[in-house]
């Protein structure tokens, strides 16, 4: 493991499992240094832990660095299922907007994080004619092996199982069973819960093993969260027994980081966030005619503006509003104090519903 810049260690107790680390800064390499390094390898796996902006920007980074060097490149991104490959095909040559990516990949839906944090990498990725591919599994799958377990599966959703398995790992289920034991309800079964894990990996090393049989000199950047790329047992590993091939892993540093095996690199990110999102105030539910008021947050700029629970959004600023991947599309872009115009449907006791407009500046924290 090698930390590139230097550490300050925490005030705190020094313990057995998690020694002082020292770090020689005339020693550390820099990004570009790395990357240097590393431009003829194959396979490069960046960690990432879903909601640190820092962690996508060392991302976007090493997917630059890897673009400049020439050749035939790729990206593998846990963030879409694979089963919306077609889409991300699309949205890449062009052939359909950001908007109806968005909604036909199903993100709010599936992945549900911020866009924000991953939409330049995703850009990067299409202004410059790099694939990207859908590694993850079908989240079908996945919640139906939760419920039944692999040797449950009907015949369909078999067929969308990866072609193999290795259950042999003791250390990888040993954190498993370390991570069950802290979020399971008792009578969860940690079987399943290991079989969806596996699921996961093994379907993801599958796919980014599957480009590098295909495209024998292709390169491929592979993006998932820390615990799939982590300590090499997750995908890296189960890339190997299919390709041979190690590939280097990197990881930006933290507490948990402190494991010799994290990663082959750590880098030492700065710690950004996103700019503010503009925020509604407003709890929302969907049902079968649309998008509604469930409740609203503290000072919620919309209930002053007159919105009430029960509410059906129609519109916001001026675009139709059917789903709630239609409303966190049309605000994602928006800032605090910006001013939209929300168009909704206010069902009036025996009057029947009438249909209301508001303008309202948005706010700028989450509503408590």
């Amino acid at each position: 493991m090698a930390v590139l810049t230097m550490v300050e260690a925490e005030a705190g107790e020094r313990t057995a499992a998690m020694p002082p680390i020292v770090v020689e800064p005339a020693k550390s390499a820099t990004l570009p240094e790395l990357m240097t390094k590393l431009r003829n390898e194959r396979l490069v796996y960046v960690g990432e832990t879903h909601t640190a902006y820092g962690d996508h920007l060392l991302q976007l980074d090493v997917l630059r660095a890897m673009a400049a060097h020439g050749g035939e490149l790729a990206v593998g991104v846990e963030w879409f299922q694979a089963r919306f490959q077609p889409v991300l095909d699309d949205y890449l040559a062009g052939r359909i907007s950001e908007a109806d990516f968005l909604r036909d990949t199903e993100y709010y839906e599936r992945w549900r994080f911020d866009y924000r944090l991953y939409r330049p990498i995703v850009r990067f990725a299409r202004e410059n004619g790099i694939p990207i591919i859908a590694l993850n599994a079908d989240q079908e799958l996945t919640s139906e092996i939760r419920r039944v377990g692999i040797d449950g599966l009907s015949g369909e959703l078999r067929s969308g199982l990866p072609d193999d398995y290795d259950f042999s790992d003791k250390t990888y289920e040993e954190l498993l069973r370390g991570i069950f034991d802290l979020h399971q309800s008792e009578n969860a079964q940690f079987q399943r819960f290991l079989e969806v894990q596996l699921t996961w990996d093994e379907s993801m090393a599958q796919r980014v093993a599957a480009y590098l049989q295909q495209h024998p000199a292709g390169r491929i950047l592979v993006l998932a969260g820390k615990g799939h790329v982590s300590t090499r047992a997750g995908i890296p590993a189960r890339v190997t027994r299919r390709t041979g091939i190690r590939g280097t892993t990197i990881a930006t540093f933290s507490p948990s980081s402190t494991l010799s095996n994290a990663a082959d690199y750590l880098v030492l990110a700065n710690d950004e966030n996103l700019p503010p999102a503009g925020l509604m105030g407003v709890f929302l539910d969907e049902r079968e005619d649309g998008v509604f008021v469930k409740g609203f947050g503290h000072d919620s700029p919309a209930q002053q503006a007159g919105v009430s629970e029960g509410d059906l959004i129609v519109s916001i600023d001026g675009q139709p509003i059917r789903h709630f991947a239609d409303v966190k599309i049309q605000t994602m872009d928006k800032r605090p104090g910006d001013e939209i115009e929300l168009t909704y449907s206010h069902q009036r006791v025996l009057l029947g519903p009438e249909t209301r407009s508001a303008r309202f500046k948005l706010a700028g924290e989450s509503p408590h």
